[in-house]
């Protein structure tokens, strides 16, 4: 294969091979959501292809996050890299194309030398940039950024990080690698049979945790266009610093008037609060064990009776799980009926809701015992989250669609 022409570089379109080619190298994968329900994305330097077989302007595509994301870049090591030049135009193209939803880049294992092309870029091309813009030093310093499970990263990125002394510990990283967990709380993390307690409940039957009915209630009476019509709610991210802020008063125990915050806390506070709780609403087996499933509109009324009957058997023993998740898809079903106004229909809340919703029901041992050998396979289970979290989207779909029928 000859080495395309830099000079001839241009924008490629979806369907056309070039663009299939490049997509097949995986470079970039999702790997997960950080502490504030956002995708990762990562970008490992070490699955770059040899520069003699592609052009690295190619790379450069003009396809778009349409959520709000966070992008881990795992500069080291790498078989290949490119020149400085392309590296100043890829930084420039980064900012101009994804600036408006990428919230936060961490660079990981960037060389000194590198860093100075960053920095340099950082007060030439975007000061603003530079803002989201975090070196990390180890994969010990990530983990206080974010939780990035073992399965995607590659056995060499963790070798390479055992290369160097750990400022924040001197364990090696397969033992190191750790994310720390919030104390206790009165809110977000506890279980819900906890929170029924905390709530001064008793009735497991009909019980919703008062930090839900508020954000939802939020949600919903904030305003005819700044609340369940605001375009894109779910989608953004509000201020990291007031999210932190709501988070912290209801894990205190404090009176919290969500009127004083951004909409968008209220809906991230939301998702964040689904997923932190302990145990899934939805474990993976669970839906792994649903199949692939129909879209809504053309389900037969066989197959729902199928599905409300494994949800009925799965919910036996978890009568106050089935009454939240009853409760969140009565309330997105009303979030997509405004869907004209605020563009979330129920397939575009399935894509932000199911990372949260449908969890491995494992708790990390982080001892990096499933740690992949190489890229290949960190690819790999990128592709096989990826997988599950399409068919979950089915599942959560189809919930939200029928939630009167399935989740009476």
């Amino acid at each position: 294969m000859n080495r395309l022409s830099m000079s001839k570089a241009t924008s490629l379109s979806s369907s056309s091979p070039e663009f299939k080619g490049i997509a097949g190298l995986n470079i970039i994968y999702e790997a997960g959501l950080d502490p504030e329900s956002r995708p990762i994305l990562v970008l490992s330097a070490d699955n770059l292809p040899d520069p003699e077989l592609y052009d690295y302007d190619l790379i450069l595509s003009d396809e778009f996050v349409e959520n709000d994301y966070v992008l881990v870049f795992f500069s080291s090591p790498a078989r290949y890299r490119p020149g400085w030049f392309w590296l100043l135009k890829a930084y420039r193209s980064l900012d101009r194309k994804y600036k408006k939803n990428l919230k936060a880049l961490y660079v990981v294992h960037l060389t000194r030398m590198y860093r100075l092309v960053f920095d340099f870029a950082n007060r030439i091309i975007s000061p603003k940039f530079a803002r989201k813009l975090h070196y990390v030093s180890s994969l010990s310093q990530l983990a206080t950024f974010i939780k990035l499970d073992s399965k995607f990263i590659s056995q060499r990125v963790i070798d390479y990080d055992n290369q160097f002394p750990n400022h924040y510990n001197s364990t090696p990283a397969q033992a190191r690698y750790s994310f720390v967990q919030s104390p206790a709380s009165l809110a977000f993390g506890r279980t819900l049979e906890d929170l029924l307690i905390i709530d001064g409940q008793t009735e497991e039957d009909s019980y919703v945790p008062k930090v839900v009915i508020q954000l939802t209630e939020h949600i919903r009476n904030y305003g005819i266009t700044n609340g369940i019509n605001k375009e894109g709610i779910f989608r953004k991210s509000p201020s990291s610093e007031e999210l932190r802020s709501a988070k912290r008063a209801f894990n205190q125990g404090l009176e919290v008037n969500l009127n004083e915050y951004d909409i968008d806390v209220s809906a991230a506070l939301l998702k964040v609060f689904i997923r932190e709780i302990p145990n899934p609403l939805i474990s993976l087996t669970f839906s792994d064990q649903m199949g692939a499933l129909p879209d809504a509109s053309i389900c037969t009324q066989n197959t729902l009776d199928k599905v409300k009957e494994k949800l009925l058997a799965y919910y036996n023993e978890k009568k106050i799980h089935y009454n939240l998740l009853r409760y969140l898809c009565k309330f997105l079903k009303e979030v997509s009926d405004h869907s004209n106004m605020n563009r979330m229909n129920i397939h575009n809340l399935s894509v932000v809701f199911t990372p949260n919703i449908i969890r491995s029901e494992e708790t990390s041992t982080n001892n990096y015992v499933n740690v992949p050998d190489n890229q290949h396979s960190a690819l790999e289970n990128a592709t096989v989250y990826l997988k599950q979290m399409n068919q979950g989207m089915a599942l959560v779909e189809l919930l939200i669609a029928k939630h009167q029928e399935l989740l009476p």
